[in-house]
């Protein structure tokens, strides 16, 4: 189903959180990171340090791909998927839901290019993945009713987190968020067949 159309306050938000990355990832690329600062990419940007952090929790975040709204929203999405439908399929389902907010995004060459230049910047995602994860267990305990602490939707969380990291590693922009959409179905298709080895 279709959602509203955004707001002008919500395209606003939008653009400024577009503007925020592209000027991260062109100041990256064209600097050392570890001379860039959050002033740098403000001045670029032209907002100022408290719309920043309003935005991302630090200059690293500003580059990833997943934020904290896209986690919000396949949380929310999560929470509203039918309650007949098993956890796998009801993430798979939320994820696809999700993925047009995530399409919106831009400077995709850019920005898997500078991970390709900067590798320790992939270690960065990580914290991105680890809040995503520890969000979904919490919606998942609760969706599934078992205990908190329980083993098990920690571990369809972290299949989430792998799902998304290794369809993004493997990605090439060239073939659009399409491309990246067939390879998020077909990690949950490897899923949902229980990791066995594909046919040459």
């Amino acid at each position: 189903m279709q959602g509203a159309v955004p707001g002008l306050r919500e395209r606003k938000k939008a653009e400024t959180r577009e503007a925020l990355r592209a000027a991260a990832i062109r100041l990256f690329l064209e600097q050392d990171p570890s001379t860039v600062t959050v002033n740098d990419i403000c001045e670029a940007a032209q907002v100022s340090r408290r719309t920043f952090f309003n935005y991302f929790e630090s200059k690293e975040a500003a580059l990833f791909a997943w934020d904290q709204r896209l986690t919000d929203e396949l949380a929310s999405k999560l929470t509203a998927r039918p309650s007949h439908e098993p956890p796998l399929t009801a993430l798979r389902r939320a994820m696809d839901d999700t993925m047009p907010s995530f399409a919106a995004q831009t400077g995709w060459h850019a920005r898997k290019e500078l991970f390709s230049a900067s590798p320790e910047l992939r270690t960065k995602t990580l914290h991105a993945v680890f809040r995503l994860e520890d969000r979904l267990v919490d919606v998942l305990t609760d969706r599934i009713g078992c205990p908190p602490g329980s083993l098990y939707p920690r571990l369809l969380a972290a299949a989430i987190g792998s799902v998304f990291r290794g369809a993004f590693i493997t990605w090439n922009p060239e073939t659009g968020i399409k491309g990246l959409q067939a390879l998020i179905d077909q990690a949950f298709d490897h899923l949902a067949a229980g990791l066995v080895v594909p046919a040459s």
